[in-house]
């Protein structure tokens, strides 16, 4: 049963006093189920007009954007992905004082996932004590309180990309062009499909992710397991030890031009090639096993099990920004180890392989000499460029360009 508010619950609950919810009421604004009762959309929409009024809207511009139409905001009971539970019994403060040694981490943690901090006599919801408590829980062992604030940003970076992402790109592509012709007075109301196809988008939103994190979850301990079991087996003398892995290869792919493209195109232009340029690093990482670890702007920074399939992986990304999507591009890759934190990359790999790639000229995808090392003549021949002196690092570098064998010379 839909939980439903006494006028003073709901007031508690949205920050909204009692006599604007009247107010709300007697406008059309909230719509009460039973008299004196209200439902967890009307509290929604309660928060959504103090937004409104906290803006610089007047009354009198909200009274009329209700009695025309404007203001229907009755389809917002579909976007409560989740409805509210009950607040806790207890403050804010009390909840930190029963939540531990690290309970008074918990305020930050709070900022660091983009929400504001409760004042400490509030209430929160039963459901956020539940869980902020089940998070501490899960990370007690961590040896330094900064490993709580890394898990967080980690969770709270990746749902807003999600949800903001998601909802952006429906403003962008779908939401915007039915707009436009609303606002001109070219039809008489908003299209309803696409309030329809809005309710579907962030209701999906939270069931997607949990599926989503429920199969990666899976393939991470399945290749935990099997991991760890090749370990055991090793080490108690009922199989032959692991190979060393080779060293990673990182790859820098960058567009020859990005800024006079800007200049002479424009910036929709710029957009479009970033989101090419994306596109086809996403699928050739997927292809071979690596991943795409960031997009710089103009360019895009690549991992890879070993030197050759990060050769291979530039090869095939810069031919096919340079011939498919007639874009100038080239890249850098070095091999060696990496460091690896919250999916960035750090050290002196990442570093000697951005400076190689911008020692690459357009088309051109060139590579250190551990790479050379590491691939001999296995699919791809190695022309020498020479020492180069490349920023920040101390001795000059030797400098190979990459081909494959059906790649004709020059």
């Amino acid at each position: 049963m839909t939980r439903t508010y006494s006028p003073e619950e709901l007031s508690e609950e949205t920050g909204v006093s009692i006599d604007r919810l009247q107010w709300l009421t007697n406008i059309g604004i909230l719509k009460p189920p039973e008299p004196g009762r209200f439902s967890p959309g009307d509290g929604f929409r309660a928060k959504l007009l103090a937004a409104l009024l906290a803006a610089g809207f007047s009354r009198e511009q909200i009274e009329w954007g209700a009695a025309d139409g404007t203001l229907d905001l009755g389809h917002l009971d579909h976007y409560l992905v989740v409805e509210p539970a009950p607040r806790s019994e207890r403050t804010f403060a009390e909840f930190l004082g029963s939540a531990g040694p690290r309970g008074g981490l918990l305020p930050g943690i709070l900022k660091v996932l983009g929400l504001p901090e409760p004042a400490p006599s509030s209430r929160i919801g039963s459901d956020e004590e539940e869980l902020l408590e089940r998070f501490l829980q899960a990370w007690n062992l961590a040896g330094d309180d900064e490993t709580l604030n890394r898990a967080a940003r980690l969770m709270g970076d990746g749902t807003r990309l999600a949800a903001v992402g998601w909802t952006k790109l429906f403003e962008e592509q779908i939401a915007l062009p039915a707009r436009e012709p609303f606002f001109r007075g070219e039809v008489d109301r908003f299209p309803p499909e696409v309030v329809q196809a809005v309710t579907v988008m962030i209701t999906l939103i939270p069931r997607f992710m949990a599926w989503l994190t429920q199969r990666y979850m899976e393939q991470l301990i399945v290749a935990g397991i099997v991991e760890g079991f090749e370990s055991v087996l090793a080490a108690r003398g009922r199989a032959p030890a692991p190979q060393p892995a080779a060293p990673p290869a990182v790859v820098f792919a960058d567009v020859s031009g990005y800024t006079r493209l800007t200049e002479a195109e424009g910036d929709e232009a710029a957009v479009r090639v970033a989101g090419l340029l994306q596109k086809r690093a996403e699928a050739i990482a997927a292809d071979r096993g690596g991943r795409l670890v960031k997009l710089l702007g103009d360019g895009a920074m690549l991992l890879f099990a070993d030197a050759r399939t990060g050769a291979e992986a530039a090869l095939e990304l810069v031919r096919t920004l340079n011939s498919e999507l007639g874009i100038p591009a080239h890249a850098g890759v070095h091999a060696g180890p990496v460091i690896e934190r919250d999916r960035d990359l750090f050290g002196r790999t990442v570093n000697l392989a951005s400076r190689i790639a911008g020692a690459a000229g357009p088309g051109e995808v060139v590579v250190s000499e551990a790479v050379v090392r590491a691939v001999g003549g296995d699919g791809l021949r190695f022309e020498g460029v020479g020492d180069a002196v490349l920023k920040g690092v101390p001795e000059p570098v030797s400098l190979f360009r990459a081909r494959s064998l059906e790649e004709r010379r020059p």
